[in-house]
Parts: structure tokens; sequence; C-alpha cells
């Protein structure tokens, strides 16, 4: 509480707060001086896009009204049908709803007045019944006539058809101004329409000259001169076509006509004769909301040349309908906001005076803890084996933690690192790798990564990994690093290796010594024990030829023993071909063929034969592998499979011996290929790799497996012959 008491009586004596009040009241005056100039220029805004929205319209519809002339100069008679149907293309309703009539006036001479009232009566191009009620009006005779013949659209502008234009002087005056100007004449103020569409409206209206006729002089214009188009327009549809109506509900449009644009009136007229339109006056049944032009106004009056007469627009608005809410508050705003401002600035400058010393306290904590956070770093990076390093690559200059330099085997007291100084002490077989991954990291931002050698002052050398990537500080951009010392590893990963070629050569040796054995015995089996065996048969066979008359009881007995002589027999073939099938060797294919044989036999599965028609040339350890890789795939279908179809394929690709066996079983699962009873797999890859083979399994569960076989020849060249199907069964 004595702090807070402290703080307000130190801001109300210091001049800070007293400033403070001053300025937020300026910025109080100023911002609502802002906000005036800123509504009057909205205003200003609005009225110059108003004036725009209006020329720009009126001149739309003068552009429609000499297209209509365009229409004329394209033949020596325009029908009423063409006119209708040019008309009707431009659609007026929708394009320019302000233009309430588009009209032909031809000019009639006395002599010609009757034929041409005739004329029209029987004219049936768009009415049948054509105008028999058709007649100038006002009657009487006079020294020409400007007739409105044809009238689009006729329906509402039926009670004009017909009117002479050049019985009124005023209208008169000024078709005998635009026939001798050739411009455009308009009628200078409001005229009362009644009929279908009854209406206050503005005329203009384009004189009409004969093709190719000389048009340079007053004489030769009158002489070519014979008829003229007009538009009528409706003067509150224009404006309410061109303005925008939102802008109606808070800003009054008033529209004079001022005169001819040779003897104008006076700027600033009011006169409600000259009156062409008056936004906050209901039109017909459009009622506009008139915006309240109470208090002080915006004006602006601006004057526009529309034809021949000149126009002069006013715009008012009230200044207070154009402040919004947020506007009459901001002054009050920016007041509380410029003394809680000043405040708070006081206070933080108060609270940065009290804290000073706190803040070198704390620096101090900071900077101690610093200390400690890059002792432990650089412990953990000796613990690690990794430094860490950075270079500038615009300079080449680098810095290298602790560890890095114990890497590399420097001082870090003696010696200043560089880029050069770095890539030198990389090993000389691996240092332009080592350059050209650093160069494209730099260039292209991407990380390098590889294991590589150092070469020590000592000349020991050591394996690290080097990671890189492009960084920037606050001015720079930087190549951050890191090094680890992967020596143990590499040794480590160096004599694996070794042990798994030492465990594989051991394994293929074992494989070799169990194929002697295996051969060894069946060779001794079949010399030693079958001719035993054979022999004991030709002794009993004998005996039994002997004792079949003499002695039959004897016989029968003799006879039981040759039959488990021969069962003996069987079986010792049996246990001969299990250990190494005599078929091989009569050679790979027939061996192959004997064991497709067998397999048919004894689980009656379907199995296809294709091999080639001449005799592959293999030596005795690669047809044994590839004969027992067989077995054992056949085991393998036998046992997991479940197939009721297997395809075995033997060709030669070039200077290798290719193997499939393609079965429609159940597939193998990814799980069950590195499952730890898989020994038989296993078994076949070892096969494979101790003959620098290649070994490839395509399955996919619930589609079968294809197992590939790839064994080099050696030097033996074979003819490769197209497959054959040796069997199927």
């Amino acid at each position: 509480m004595r702090i807070s008491q402290r703080f307000f009586k130190s801001l109300f004596s210091s001049t800070v707060w007293w400033a403070g009040m001053a300025i937020s009241f300026a910025l109080s005056v100023l911002t609502t001086r802002a906000i005036e100039d800123k509504n009057e220029t909205h205003f200003a805004y609005q009225a110059n896009n108003a004036q725009l929205a209006i020329q720009a319209r009126v001149q739309s519809y003068i552009d429609v009204l000499r297209g209509v002339r365009a229409l004329f100069y394209t033949s020596d008679r325009i029908t009423r049908e063409q006119f209708h149907a040019y008309v009707q293309k431009l659609n007026l309703e929708k394009s320019f709803p302000g233009i309430k009539s588009l009209n032909f006036a031809p000019r009639i001479l006395p002599h010609e007045k009757k034929g041409f009232e005739a004329a029209v009566r029987k004219d049936t191009s768009l009415d049948p019944r054509g105008y028999p009620d058709f007649t100038i009006k006002p009657a009487g005779e006079r020294s020409e006539y400007h007739v409105l013949t044809y009238l689009e659209p006729m329906q509402i502008n039926q009670v004009v058809f017909g009117s002479d234009m050049w019985a009124l002087p005023a209208a008169a005056k000024a078709l005998a101004a635009s026939r001798d100007t050739g411009k455009l004449a308009s009628s200078g103020k409001l005229i009362e329409i009644d009929g279908a569409d009854p209406h206050v409206g503005l005329a203009m209206r384009l004189p009409l000259y004969r093709r190719g006729r000389p048009l340079d002089t007053v004489e030769q214009r009158r002489a070519a001169y014979y008829g003229s188009v007009g538009a009528g327009c409706d003067g509150s549809d224009v404006m309410l076509d061109a303005v925008d109506r939102g802008t109606l509900n808070y800003v009054r449009v008033r529209l004079y006509d001022v005169g001819h644009h040779n003897e104008p009136l006076a700027a600033g007229t009011t006169d409600p004769k000259h009156l062409l339109f008056d936004s906050a006056a209901p039109v017909g049944t459009l009622h506009i909301q008139p915006p309240s032009l109470m208090g002080e106004l915006f004006v602006k009056r601006v004057t526009m040349p529309v034809g021949p007469r000149v126009w002069e627009a006013e715009f008012s608005a009230s200044k207070a309908e154009m402040v919004d809410s947020f506007d009459t508050y901001l002054p009050w705003m920016v007041l509380v906001g410029g003394l809680l401002s000043t405040v708070l600035l006081y206070a933080i400058y108060y609270s940065m005076m009290t804290a000073r010393r706190r803040a070198v306290e704390l620096a101090q904590e900071m900077t101690k803890d610093l200390r400690t956070s890059e002792a432990s770093l650089a412990e953990a990076q000796h613990m690690a084996r990794l430094g860490s390093w950075v270079l500038e690559p615009g300079g080449g200059k680098m810095k290298w933690s602790a560890e890095t330099y114990r890497i590399f085997g420097v001082d870090r007291l003696l010696d200043e690192p560089h880029y050069e100084f770095f890539l030198n002490h990389i090993h000389t077989e691996d240092r332009p790798k080592v350059r050209a991954g650093l160069d494209h990291s730099i260039i292209t931002g991407e990380e390098f990564t590889l294991e590589h050698r150092i070469a020590l002052a000592d000349g020991s050398v050591r394996w690290v990994q080097t990671i890189s990537r492009l960084g920037h500080d606050e001015r720079n951009m930087l190549l951050r690093g890191t090094i680890m010392d992967i020596s143990e590893r590499k040794h480590t990963v160096e004599a694996l290796k070794r042990s798994q070629e030492l465990l594989r050569e051991l394994t293929a040796y074992q494989d070799r010594v169990k194929e002697d054995e295996r051969k060894r015995i069946a060779r001794e089996i079949h010399d030693e024990l079958g001719q035993t065996l054979l022999a004991l048969r030709i002794d009993v066979s004998m005996l039994d030829a002997r004792t079949a008359h003499s002695h039959p009881r004897l016989n029968e007995k003799v006879r039981g023993a040759l039959n488990h002589i021969d069962a003996t027999v069987k079986t010792i073939r049996t246990i001969i071909n299990n250990l190494r099938p005599a078929v091989l060797d009569l050679g790979l294919t027939a061996a192959i063929e004997w064991q497709v044989a067998e397999f048919r036999r004894r689980t009656g599965i379907e199995c296809d034969l294709l091999i080639g028609d001449k005799e592959f040339v293999v030596d005795d350890a690669r047809a044994t592998s590839l004969f027992r890789i067989l077995q054992e795939s056949l085991t393998n279908v036998i046992r997991h499979a479940n197939a009721t179809h297997v395809t075995i394929e033997l060709y030669q690709e070039d200077n290798r011996l290719v193997m499939t066996v393609t079965d429609n079983g159940v597939g193998i699962y990814p799980d069950r290929r590195k499952a730890s009873q898989s020994f038989g797999l296993v078994g076949v890859e070892e096969r494979i790799h101790a003959l620098n083979g290649e070994f490839h399994i395509d399955s996919t569960p619930g589609r079968g497996t294809t197992l590939t076989i790839y064994l080099p020849l050696g030097t033996e060249k074979e003819t490769t012959y197209p497959a054959r199907l040796v069997s199927s069964n």
C-alpha cells in the first residue's frame, strides 16, 4: 500500500503527468478535426462518384441514340419492321430503363402530306390492321412537318403517334439548330408525358442526312436533311439508374438544367422551373427515404455538359448523419487513452527504475547459469564424442567446440580453425566428397550427411560422421555442423561384417561337408549293404525255388523272408535317395525331373515343369545346391502353401541359371518371413549367397508365392533354348 501511495504522489508531482494531459487534450481536438475532414472527403468522393455515374449513364443513352441514327445510315430506307427489330435487340427495359421511347420523325413537305398519311395508314408490317386513324396532329397547314412516325415501344407511346414537333416553336427551333449544326438537340426542360406510362421526361434528338451527300456547310446540311431520330427519357429513372441508392439515403441530389452551353444561367440556380431531378421527391411507387438535412451541411455543386445543354448537380448531406457511432466516441476514447497511456508509461518508467537493481542481479545469475550450461554442454559432447562447428561461407571463418578440437587432435590455443584448415585434415581420398557436399549444402540449403575419415597429425586415421545444415544469425548466412567420432562403431561394424562372412563360409563349408558325407554314406550303403542284401536275396530266391514243391511249409517261410528282404532293399533305396539321389549323377535336369515326379507321387498336387531342351552343364556344387533348394521349396509348399498347382521353370539367362517356383497357395505374410522358425528360407538364402547368387520372393497374401533364384554359371557358356513343358499331371 505504501508503494502505491509513493507511486501516485510521484505521478501527480511530475511534469510527465501534466504534459501527458495537455497532449491528450490536443490529440482529442485533432481527432475531432480529422473525423470532420474524413467525412468531408468521403462526401466529396461520393459526390464525384455520383457525378461521374450520371455523366456516364447519360452518355450511354446518347450512345444508344447514336446507334439508332447509325441504323438509318445502313440503308436509304429503314422500314418500321427493321426499326422495331433493332429496338427489340436493345432490350431497353433491362439495359436502359431510363429510355421510355426511341422514335423516328421524317421531314414532310406540304405537298407530301396526304401521300405520307395514306402510306402510314396502309403500313401493315407490324399490325395487320395498319393504322387507319393515323393523321398528323395538330391539324393545320405549316411550312413543313416533323412527324413522330416510328415509335418503340408503341404500346406506351401511342398518345404521341403522329405528333408534329414543328408545331411547337421551341421544338422547331431546336430541330432547326440540330439540322444546321448536325449536333445533338435536347429539350432542356422536363416534359409531361401522358398515355399508358405517364412520366416527366427529357427529349434528345439527332438529325438524319441522306447518304452520300456533302455536309460541310449549313446549306449542304439543309439540302441533305430528311428527318431525325429521338429518345424520350424519364429523368427520375435515369438518375436512379445512375446513382447508387445507398448513397441517396444520406446524400440529397438535385439536378438543374442551366441552359444552352452558349448561354448558361448563373451558377447556383435553384429555380424550380429548371429542376430536372430531386432525390427527396417521391418517384412513382418508389419512395426513397430522404436524408435529414438538419444542422450544418456538406454542399457541393458541379456542372456537366450534356450535348448542347449544361446541367448543374447539387449534392448535400448533413454533417451529423455522416458521423457514425465510432467517430462520435473516438475523440473521448483518444482523450481517455492518452491519459491512461501517460499513467502506463510512467508506471513502466517507475518499474524500470525500481527493477534495475534486480535486473543486474538476474543478469549475474543468468551469466553464471550460462557458464554452467556451456560446461555441461562441453561435458556432454565429450561423453558422446560429438563436436560442433559453425562456418561463415563468405569469409571461411569457423568456430569449433572443444570436442571438435579433441576429435581433430589439435590445440585450441595454437591453431585457429579455418575452412581450408578443416579440409586439410580430411583424408585425401574423402576430401573431394566432403568439399562437394558442403558446397552443395551452402548452395541449396539441403542437409549434408557423410561418413568419412580424418587424418590426425600423428598419422593415425579416425572415422567420423559429418552433418551440416544451412542457417542464419542476425546478420549472416551460416553453415552449422556436427562431427562425431565413430571409429569404434566403424571397427565394430567391420568386425561384424567379417564375422558374418566367416559364418557364411563356415555354413557353406558345413553344407559341402554334409553333402560329401551324405554322398559317402549313400555310396557305402549302396556298395556294402546293397551288395550284401542282393547276395542274400539271391540265396533266398534259390532256397525258395528248391523248397517250392518239396517243403511247402518251409517255402512259405522262405517267401516271407524274401518279401522282407525286398522291403528292406526298397527302404535302403529310399534312404540312399534321401541322402543323395543317384539321379544327380545323371545331371541336373534328370535330378529335377525325378524330384518333380516324386513330389507329384507323394502329394498328388499338380506340378508343371518347364525346362530347356539341352542339358545344363553345371558343377556338382551348384547342381546339388539347386536340387536342395528345390527340395526345400517344395517342402514349404507342402507344409504351408495349401496350393493345388505348382509351376517350376528352369532356364538360362545370359551367364546365369534361373529357377522359379510358383504356387497358387495362400502366400507368405510379411510378419512370417522374418519369424524365428523360418529356417527353411534362411537355409535357401544362405545356400544361394554361398554361390554368389541372388534370391527373390514375390508373394501376396491369398495370391500365391513366386521364388526366383539366380545362380552364375562361371566360365561355362550354354546356348539358351526355348522352354518346353516336360510334364504336367
